[in-house]
């Protein structure tokens, strides 16, 4: 069956400003009322395992299955998550069509689904301008986050916020923590690479702590750090999400 989706370039954001969420314990400090303030005032980017969450629904989620870690959870959470999902918009590596036997097309409208080309960069330092004539995503220290900037960057967003990008152990906002105790979370991504990291080290990402904020600030995009034990509050301004309410105010 031939399938039509879109070109990342078509992309729109909704609101001036972005939040990321990765799957850092973090996330596990909001309230509600923190989450409807973020549902509420920003395009939400998402990634990987996020649909674990119960409690906030991205804008744009950005997948990546590898089958024998994610794969059995994904297939059982997009199809049960389908009607929330349901305006989604989900970005695809274009080399990996086999995401779309995951997130499938009979449950989620070919208008919501985008792929993007990929190059990859040496360098491990951020210092590359995107460009909005450029038709590949960069990446960058093997990492998808760094595609997901790219992403993020030509959106031309106020600021981008992060939450839940902690990467000082290898612990998700579900390990171990008794809400998620009725999905079922196989033993391999309880904790990151669960088989052969102990959930005490650094997150194998830690490296984007220098890059993320180098990364901004070479393309002069304003970026804050809403986790204040994110090793990302070393180097890029930080706030907490009540300050950041405030502002709103």
């Amino acid at each position: 069956m031939n399938i039509t989706v879109k070109h990342f370039k078509t992309l729109e954001k909704k609101n001036k400003s972005a939040i990321f969420l990765g799957c850092g314990p973090s996330i596990n400090e909001l309230s509600d009322e923190e989450i409807k303030f973020i549902n509420d005032n920003f395009d939400v980017w998402t990634s990987n395992c996020f649909l674990i969450n119960k409690d906030l629904i991205p804008d744009f989620y950005h997948m990546e299955i590898k089958h024998h870690r994610n794969g059995p959870l994904v297939d059982r959470l997009a199809e049960k998550r389908k009607d929330l999902y349901k305006d989604v918009a989900w970005i695809i590596d274009q080399t990996r069509p086999y995401i779309l036997s995951y997130v499938k097309p009979t449950d989620y409208s070919t208008e919501n689904i985008y792929i993007y080309p990929k190059k990859y960069r040496q360098e491990k330092n951020g210092k590359y301008k995107v460009s909005a004539e450029d038709n590949e995503v960069s990446v960058s220290c093997n990492a998808s986050l760094t595609v997901i900037s790219d992403l993020m960057m030509r959106q031309k967003y106020d600021c981008i916020y992060f939450l839940g990008v902690d990467m000082g152990d290898s612990r998700y906002f579900w390990t171990d923590n008794p809400k998620y105790k009725d999905v079922k979370i196989e033993d391999i991504i309880k904790t990151c690479k669960a088989e052969e990291r102990n959930p005490d080290e650094l997150h194998p990402t830690f490296t984007l702590q220098d890059y993320l904020p180098e990364f901004f600030d070479y393309n002069q995009q304003k970026s804050v750090n809403l986790s204040r034990n994110s090793l990302l509050s070393k180097k890029m301004e930080t706030k907490t999400i009540k300050e950041l309410m405030n502002e709103y105010k």
